[in-house]
């Protein structure tokens, strides 16, 4: 049986980090192990030239190298969707996954690979991917935030600026009053502070800022130079967490949720994360979350993979954001099955797969990024044990004189926190220049925050 895997790419931003990214377990061990579990299968890669470090690994040419029996097939970087589609065609797949990974610039690649699901059904191929409305939804954070309000799911009070009523002075003269934005200005002072306010296309977290109150708010949008729409939305108390949802209709796993570690504003820190899971703590109402999540996956359409971001505000659980494609979260959920983020997608869609929606056969993990000083030990660390994942992707951030390179681990396999903290401390010890005394230390505090919870 055939199946092709694709992945669009439309970002030239994204390339710049390839020759720099190293992913372990590396991508061809990772889809020898999907071949041994399904050996039935024949699999093809189709992807856009230059910007799938998520499926294949790369030589310091930038280069794609293919994985060992499998077929690699890459298209232009500016191919589109009837250019895949036929690429797909071509090897006559008796199913096609979509298996895209965060977009760059703009984080839209979830519209392309939706076109190109479409016009597979129409050809008789059986495509799995997310649907062109979750795909339109949750490409905008404001059309996010109204198409779950008005299907009653919970989200943060929020308000919408179009970048045309921003501009709309600068490019016209006679107008003496703007209208609209004096309208967003008095809604957005009638909410309650602290709020955010970011761009409702961007990709990531770019461009957030948090204002305490209206007068730093009403500053932030009006120097803001960029021509993005904006949402402002009231900033939940609490905590906030993420998850993934993988499977097909009716065929779901949704995972427990993972905490996030907050900075000083409340809100995660890209250089700096923590993640930690799952958590099964019954003050957080976990079974009525994952119940909210899947009625979300149902009436929306989720098929694959998609990463949902949450808050808990001490009584209810509020969505924040929802990316329907592969992210940094798979890595972590794969851990949490004792599995490869290559695994979680691919088995999530065939017919034959492991059920892994029982929150009790999950492991303890701890998900983090950090700023390593050693290349060397970040490869010594990848033999120990509980090194269930890392990946180099971000270029070096420090001197001439002082290397610092980013990189993502995933440590996994844990009975419980306290096992996990001991492992953190032990690993800390012995590889300092990639993992710190500051993680550690939180990965202690953790240890105590879940003690006679896990």
């Amino acid at each position: 049986m055939k199946v092709v895997v694709y992945s669009t790419g439309s970002s030239a931003g994204q390339l710049k980090w390839v020759h720099q990214y190293t992913e372990i377990p590396a991508l061809n061990e990772q889809w020898k192990r999907v071949r041994d579990h399904f050996p039935e299968y024949e699999f093809t890669i189709v992807a856009t030239e230059g910007t799938s470090s998520h499926l294949v690994d790369y030589d310091e040419n930038k280069k794609e190298i293919p994985p060992e029996g499998v077929k690699l097939v890459l298209l232009p970087r500016s191919a589109d969707t009837d250019t895949y589609v036929e690429a797909i065609r071509a090897q006559a797949p008796s199913a096609a996954i979509a298996a895209s990974f965060f977009g760059g610039e703009v984080d839209w690649e979830t519209l392309k690979d939706a076109l190109i699901a479409q016009e597979l059904r129409k050809v008789g191929i059986r495509a799995v991917c997310n649907s062109m409305f979750a795909a339109e939804t949750f490409f905008d954070k404001w059309t996010t935030h109204r198409v779950m309000k008005e299907k009653g799911f919970p989200v943060a009070r929020a308000t919408h600026i179009p970048a045309v009523y921003q501009r709309i002075m600068r490019q016209n003269p006679e107008l003496y009053s703007n209208v609209y934005m004096d309208l967003a200005f008095h809604r957005i002072r009638d909410m309650h502070f602290p709020v955010i306010v970011k761009a409702a296309g961007a990709s990531g977290s770019a461009g957030i800022f948090v204002a305490d109150d209206f007068e730093k708010a009403k500053e932030n949008i009006l120097q803001r130079e960029d021509d993005s729409d904006l949402i402002i939305e009231e900033m939940i108390a609490g905590d906030q967490f993420g998850t993934e949802i993988h499977g097909t209709k009716g065929n779901y796993t949704i995972l427990p949720p993972f905490k996030c570690r907050l900075n000083d504003e409340g809100v995660t820190d890209t250089l700096h994360y923590v993640k930690y899971g799952p958590i099964l703590d019954e003050k957080y109402r976990v079974e009525e979350l994952r119940s909210m999540l899947r009625r979300l996956a149902e009436e929306m359409g989720i098929e694959g993979c998609a990463q949902v971001d949450l808050a808990f505000d001490g009584e209810k659980w509020v969505i924040i954001e929802v990316n329907p494609r592969m992210s940094g979260m798979t890595a972590a959920s794969a851990a949490l099955e004792s599995r490869h983020p290559l695994e979680v997608v691919i088995e999530s869609c065939l017919e034959s797969r492991i059920n892994y929606d029982v929150p009790e056969i999950l492991e303890k993990c701890i998900y983090f990024r950090s700023l390593v000083r050693s290349e060397e030990e970040l490869y010594q660390m990848k033999k120990e044990v509980h090194v269930k994942y890392m990946a180099k992707a971000i270029p070096d951030l420090g001197r001439d004189d002082i290397k610092i390179i980013g990189a993502t681990i995933a440590l996994g396999g844990f009975a419980t926190f306290t096992e996990m903290a001991a492992e953190v401390k032990r690993l800390a010890g012995k590889y300092p220049s990639v993992i710190d005394d500051k993680i550690a230390a939180y990965a202690d505090y953790i240890a105590k925050e879940q003690e006679g919870q896990s």
